[in-house]
């Protein structure tokens, strides 16, 4: 109750009752005040008050952004929050339809006077559509969210609801995972009867919805959902092609089981340096989507030999079509680690200098990312609980770093301007003396002094293509 006790105090909310407004907590923060889960975003309903009136008694209590003021929605911060950390949304109640295939593309009516339930009735799941009168304390349910909630139950408000907003498919698949719901047996009728509709969906929001699934502590319960409700090929039709594709070395597994383990281990191992990292579960996701396109059975062996390079043109396709900058993901950092997951440690196992040379490969920025993919690869595998080798291999990792061994040009002690004081003239050359340098110091990092790179630039010169200028 800190939440209401905290709203009901401050001025803005004595203001608009003084100015005979009523105002209601909506959506998801009431749902999750009632499951007892954190509180994150807070959306307030104001009656009986216009538009103009209205910010007007923001304005005069804080800072109100009038950004969604055409969809009847205005970004608050009262007065006291003064580094504009807790944003509220509020709006007054209003009717929308969905007219379009983007996030904005809604034809709103917002209206002072509409009753708060005409307002509950437009959302999507029952849990959903409660509203907390916060001047009487009580919970206004017209369509049985307390019920839904009780029960764990995700029930669509009113008939026809994924038609009006396709997106709500994906909004049933996310939910039920992050909350260990079920969908309503009439619910997921109508989902499976209009799965085909999330095509028209834009990239942007269907992302949005991927990512909040990913919070699920096992998101593979939600692409099950997908699978199981025809979503998934839909919206991810590489990871459905991996259905049924077995892998004999790993039990005939197919590929679709072996990367959910996969998902759901970089989403929560305790084993990870960053579980739930997006970049890493996206990598994970995608790592071996090109096995459907490159299993071989000769001579009763399967292979896949290349898929990882199939896996990363399939990664990036996918990321680049839905935008996936939008919710902070790297398409080139995924798509990197989706190239090289296919590495093993025992390789590594004493030799320094091919562990360098991994290092200077994949990048010291990168590395550890691919150690918990790699993890994460293990996990769901054959043997699950069998990470001393790669977990000893991320210790070495670490001890090679701190050691200050040079992985790039930028780590040797001899500078572009150092050469160029030596008499070479700026360009292609001074490049290429670096990675003859490289090469040297990868496997005897002593070597890298400004003593000895100099002596190793003279006494080679005669390999560089440009000679010193005069």
């Amino acid at each position: 109750m800190g939440v209401i006790s905290n709203i009901t105090q401050e001025k803005f909310f004595k203001e608009i009752q003084n100015a005979g407004g009523e105002v209601y907590l909506v959506g998801g923060c009431v749902r999750d005040e009632i499951l007892g889960r954190p509180i994150k975003d807070l959306d307030l309903i104001v009656r009986l008050i216009p538009m103009d009136q209205l910010i007007s008694i923001l304005n005069n209590c804080g800072h109100a952004n009038l950004v969604g003021k055409s969809f009847g929605i205005i970004k608050f911060y009262p007065s006291e929050d003064k580094n504009h950390e807790h944003e509220l949304d509020i709006a007054l109640p209003r009717t929308e339809k969905s007219i379009g295939e983007g996030h904005r593309d809604f034809e709103v009516l917002f209206d002072e006077n509409l009753p708060i339930e005409d307002d509950l009735r437009r959302r999507d799941f029952t849990m959903n559509a409660i509203a907390h009168d916060l001047q009487s304390n009580q919970f206004i349910d017209p369509f049985n969210g307390q019920t839904a909630i009780k029960n764990q139950e995700i029930k669509t408000v009113f008939k026809d609801s994924f038609k009006e907003d396709p997106l709500r498919l994906l909004r049933a698949i996310q939910f039920a995972a992050r909350f260990h719901f079920k969908i309503n047996d009439e619910t997921r009728e109508e989902l499976v009867e209009n799965a085909a509709l999330i095509k028209k969906i834009s990239a942007e929001r269907i992302v949005g919805e991927v990512s909040k699934l990913f919070q699920a502590k096992k998101p593979s319960v939600g692409f099950d959902l997908m699978r199981d409700t025809g979503l998934l090929e839909y919206v991810f039709p590489d990871v459905h092609k991996m259905i049924g594709v077995t892998q004999p070395n790993k039990n005939n597994e197919d590929v679709y089981s072996h990367t959910m383990k996969v998902l759901d281990a970089s989403r929560s191992a305790e084993e990870l340096e960053k579980p739930g990292n997006l970049e890493i579960m996206f990598s994970a996701l995608f790592h071996d989507a090109g096995k459907p396109k490159t299993r071989r059975d000769a001579d009763g062996k399967v292979t896949f030999f290349n898929h990882q390079h199939i896996s990363t043109g399939i990664a990036w396709r996918w990321m680049k079509d839905h935008k996936v900058s939008t919710i902070g993901v790297n398409p080139r950092h995924v798509c990197h680690l989706v190239k090289h997951h296919m590495f093993e440690h025992k390789p590594f196992e004493g030799n320094d200098k091919a562990l360098r040379r991994f290092i200077r490969k994949v990048g010291k920025n990168n590395v550890f990312d691919l150690v918990d993919l790699r993890i994460a690869d293990k996990k769901g595998g054959r043997f699950p609980n069998k990470m001393y080798g790669i977990m000893k291999l991320r210790e070495r990792i670490r001890e090679e770093i701190n050691r200050k061994a040079p992985f790039t040009a930028k780590d040797l002690h001899l500078t572009g301007h150092d050469l160029i004081e030596m008499g070479y003239a700026p360009g292609p050359t001074i490049g290429e003396i670096h990675r003859f340098l490289m090469e040297k110091v990868i496997d005897e990092p002593e070597l890298n002094t400004k003593e000895e790179l100099t002596k190793l630039v003279n006494e080679n010169k005669d390999l560089f293509n440009v000679t010193q200028k005069n």
